[in-house]
């Protein structure tokens, strides 16, 4: 069982020994007599308790004389198993006599129920007591004892009947108060802290006692209330002020206590428990500075237990205070503090770069400075194996003593260390750092003066080879950069510019503005070159922060040096980088219609480039979704359409079928083939257009019937035959599909009979063809010149008489004369 539950549990059986105390005593006649002797006996108890956790103190080690005034209360803290066995055996023995004096009333056994009971309630303080934050104890306490007052004080005279006066009410009130400076006597010797759930319980309970003692009864009504008021005035007091300072004394106490025995790893871990609570409290600190200076290390095994426990931090703490303050420390004062150094540096060495960095403070104040020296120089330097987190907590000061703080350790030191390479940037992160944390640190800022006015651009280069350097102020150097550059003298426009390049690689927000800056300098003094290089910053700024994290005016710079650097780009013939500023210039959306005209025009004069007219025509697609009807776009469409090539297309098809236009190709062709007189370089462009457009569709029956129609015009016949006999047997699947195969199958059937003079293939095609929806009297014209072809002179004649029936068409005498000249002929 834990000890604290232990505590807890002996806390409830005394609440509830006492409870059966107030019970077997009449309240409406008391025997105080025996009343005084359950006290007498409890008091006893408590005393003999007492006699014997001191005799266990002395035997511990403990002096009374060295501390009369605190040895009664290291009695009660250290030994409170003794205190907890005298007072409540002493109070059950007073109990035991009581009852059988008046042992003619039938209670003698409740006394083992109050005590199982006792046992359960401490439980319940105990869980209470687990609840982690303050506040939430603190309003259960309050909530608790509330309620424990308002049950009391309505059903406590129901339950009890013998509270039927102010007289027996007042002395059950008497019986129940005088207990609680009992209780608070255990609640303070326990182990466990001192929580919000005994107080509320003993408030609980004084409010119990007051209510009825009957005070209420001589005041005014509104008075009478009010004086329920004071055991909440005593909990919220109590709890908030007394309770926190309270459990920090103890915890000081018993560290003490256990220092005076030599029990260093108790004491240790009380100071610990003590400055965890506050970790200013002065009393707490001498005593872990008393017991770390009296802990020798060198006679510990590696393994024992109090090196686990040692606050190394708080040693390094307490160094700092003894070397660095308002005066140099004494002799006195730098012993001590080295042997704390000693310490940590034995025990931690993850800790080594503060114990180097006090060690160098405490040569100095021993005026050691060549030690010193050599000391600094080895904590900052990068390559010494520190800790990274732990050396970067004392960089800063490190640097301070080599640049300002002490003469001797500049003279010996600062110039030619921060020459070495990446110190001085290193110098001016610990210092941004430093700034950071306190931003109104006079030396911090005078020492960041320092470091950037000396700065050069090629360390900090040489420091961003690694990554843009984040503990560096850009903004500051921005200023530097701006006071100088407009300066006559020529090395501080230098300087100037160099601060300026440095603060537009960390602000890219700023730097469009910075860098068109520097672009306007160079193009006064004609560097014309040095100014083009300026504004490739503005644009890379730009693209780096993102158009849209730009504000109104560094975007408006932006955006034009990009315009300005395609039209310079252009200037020189060098079209992919015009082409690429002024896709970039399109996200400004200004002028979007003329800016895809302008970018279809040099990626045309881009000629050589790879995709260069798929590009050309990406942009003019794009163009005439903004407007459809423009005239320059319809011919940039014609003129790219006709330049691009089949194989190029064919290897970009996958990137360009979002927007080639399929259908433009097979309806510019269609139109070039229903003209009845076309030249042949019109038939090359639609035969062109509709291999275009089988690239990116090739089993569709349309664009395969163009291309075969091409064929044909051009005299291909039997490229043309091939292609129309394999659309013949390609499944009919879609409206357009159905179409397309019904012509096909036509001309086929035409190619079969007029060209081919085979009847006997043609027919099956008019067959079919008669079938379709657009079919009339001059397919079955065809069909009864296929059958006669094939001598087949009654089908012949059937299908001359079919047309017949159509005396309007043209084909109507045809059919007339051919049905006259067949009739005498043999079927």
């Amino acid at each position: 069982m834990p000890p604290i539950l232990r505590e807890y549990l002996l806390k409830g059986v005394f609440l509830a020994l006492w409870a059966y105390l107030a019970l077997v005593l009449p309240p409406s006649n008391p025997d105080w007599s025996r009343f005084g002797v359950v006290l007498a006996f409890a008091g006893g108890g408590l005393a003999l308790g007492l006699i014997a956790g001191a005799a266990v103190q002395v035997r511990r080690g403990l002096r009374p004389s060295a501390n009369p005034a605190a040895f009664p209360l290291v009695v009660l803290l250290e030994s409170p198993y003794w205190i907890y066995a005298g007072l409540i055996l002493g109070l059950a023995v007073g109990l035991v006599s009581m009852v059988e004096v008046r042992s003619e009333e039938p209670i003698t056994g409740w006394l083992a129920y109050f005590v199982v009971g006792g046992a359960i309630l401490g439980y319940g303080f105990f869980q209470l007591r687990q609840v982690k934050e303050w506040l939430w104890r603190f309003l259960f306490g309050a909530v608790i004892g509330a309620i424990l007052v308002y049950l009391a004080i309505d059903y406590l005279e129901p339950l009890l009947g013998g509270l039927t006066g102010n007289v027996a009410k007042r002395n059950f009130s008497i019986v129940l108060l005088a207990g609680l400076p009992f209780f608070y006597l255990l609640t303070f010797c326990g182990e466990a802290e001192e929580s919000e759930v005994e107080i509320a319980a003993i408030c609980a309970a004084l409010g119990i006692g007051l209510y009825l003692f009957g005070l209420e009864s001589g005041l005014e009504q509104l008075a009478g209330k009010l004086i329920l008021l004071a055991p909440l005035i005593v909990y919220f007091v109590y709890a908030t002020r007394i309770l926190p300072g309270l459990r920090i004394f103890k915890h000081t106490l018993r560290g003490y206590s256990a220092i005076q025995i030599g029990d260093h790893l108790s004491a240790l871990l009380w100071f610990k428990q003590a400055l965890r609570l506050d970790s200013r409290n002065d009393l707490a600190r001498q005593g872990m500075l008393t017991l770390h200076h009296q802990v020798d290390v060198t006679k510990l095994p590696p393994d024992s237990e109090i090196l686990k426990h040692l606050d190394y931090g708080f040693c390094l703490d307490q160094a700092t205070a003894y070397l660095i303050g308002g005066r140099a420390p004494s002799p006195v004062e730098r012993a001590k503090a080295d042997r704390l150094l000693a310490l940590v540096e034995q025990q931690s060495p993850r800790l080594a770069a503060r114990v180097d960095y006090l060690r160098i403070v405490s040569l100095a104040h021993a005026k050691q400075f060549d030690e010193a020296a050599g000391l600094l120089g080895r904590l900052l330097s990068p390559e010494t194996p520190y800790e990274a987190a732990v050396r970067q907590g004392v960089l800063f000061p490190a640097w301070d003593l080599a640049l300002r703080l002490h003469p001797e350790l500049v003279k010996r030191l600062g110039g030619e260390e921060l020459a070495k390479p990446g110190r001085r940037m290193e110098a001016i992160a610990a210092t941004e750092r430093q700034l950071a944390a306190e931003p109104n640190d006079a030396t911090a800022a005078e020492m960041k003066a320092i470091l950037y006015a000396s700065l050069t651009e090629a360390e900090f280069v040489a420091d961003a080879a690694s990554g843009l350097p984040t503990e560096f102020n850009y903004d500051y150097a921005e200023q530097l950069g701006l006071a100088l550059v407009d300066q006559a003298d020529a090395v501080q426009q230098d300087r100037g510019s160099a601060f300026l390049r440095i603060a537009g690689r960390g602000l890219p927000q700023r730097g469009p503005t910075i860098f068109k800056k520097l672009a306007d300098i160079a193009t006064a003094a004609g560097r014309t070159d040095e100014a083009r290089g300026y504004l490739e910053q503005v644009k890379r700024s730009g693209v780096l922060a993102g158009p849209k994290a730009l504000t109104e005016d560094q975007r408006a710079i932006y955006f034009t040096t990009l315009r300005q650097l395609s039209a310079d780009a252009e200037a020189r013939g060098d079209y992919e980088n015009a082409i690429g500023d002024l896709r970039l210039y399109q996200e400004s959306g200004k002028n979007a219609l003329e800016g895809y005209r302008k970018l279809a025009d040099l990626y045309e004069k881009n000629k050589d480039a790879p995709n260069a007219i798929l590009n050309a025509l990406l942009m003019t697609e794009t163009g005439l979704i903004y407007n459809a009807t423009d005239r320059d776009f319809l011919a940039r469409k014609d003129k790219y359409y006709f330049n691009v090539g089949v194989e190029n297309l064919r290897e970009m098809k996958d990137k360009v079928e979002r927007f080639f236009d399929v259908d433009y190709c097979s309806r510019k062709a269609k139109l070039i083939l229903d003209q009845r007189d076309v030249d042949a370089d019109s038939l090359d462009w639609a035969l062109h257009l509709v291999r275009l457009a089988k690239v990116m569709k090739p089993q569709d029956t349309a664009v395969r019937l163009a291309e075969a129609r091409c064929l044909l015009r051009q005299g291909d016949r039997d490229a043309a035959l091939f292609e129309l006999e394999n659309i013949r047997e390609q499944k009919v699947s879609g409206a357009t599909d159905e179409d397309a195969w019904y012509d096909a199958t036509r001309t086929l059937g035409n190619l079969y009979l007029n060209e081919l003079n085979r009847p006997d293939l043609a027919v099956h095609c008019f067959l079919d063809y008669r079938d379709y929806s657009k079919s009339g009297a001059d397919t079955l014209f065809n069909i009864a010149r296929c059958y006669e072809g094939m001598n087949e002179t009654r089908n012949a004649i059937k299908f001359y008489e079919a047309v017949t029936a159509y005396e309007e068409h043209p084909k109507y005498w045809d059919a007339k004369q051919a049905m006259d000249r067949l009739k005498d002929q043999p079927t």
